[in-house]
């Protein structure tokens, strides 16, 4: 597991960089970061379906908006913004 400081310097805030979209929830999208076991969440709250989410498997820009850290593996993930012209239909 990746130490917390490493993971900050190699993805500090505001860095943009490409996953790939692995789970579609009502609530988000999780996207693997590569290089990383750490999954990132893309906020979708708002938006009217899971019809206009990315396809999974689709590479999509993100930008790093926060590391959240735990003991936990399963609770470890990045806060993730995206351009919202990824989604096929408006909020």
């Amino acid at each position: 597991m990746m130490h917390p400081d490493e993971v900050n310097k190699r993805f500090p805030r505001g860095k943009k960089v490409c996953g790939i979209v692995c789970q579609h929830r009502h609530f988000g999208l999780f996207v693997e970061i590569p290089g990383t076991d750490i999954l990132g969440l893309v906020d979708t709250t708002g938006y009217k379906s899971t019809d206009s989410y990315p396809e999974i498997g689709s590479e999509i820009e993100v930008t790093i908006l926060q590391f959240r850290d735990s003991e936990n593996p399963l609770k470890r993930h990045f806060r993730l913004g995206v351009n919202s012209a990824i989604f096929s239909t408006d909020i």
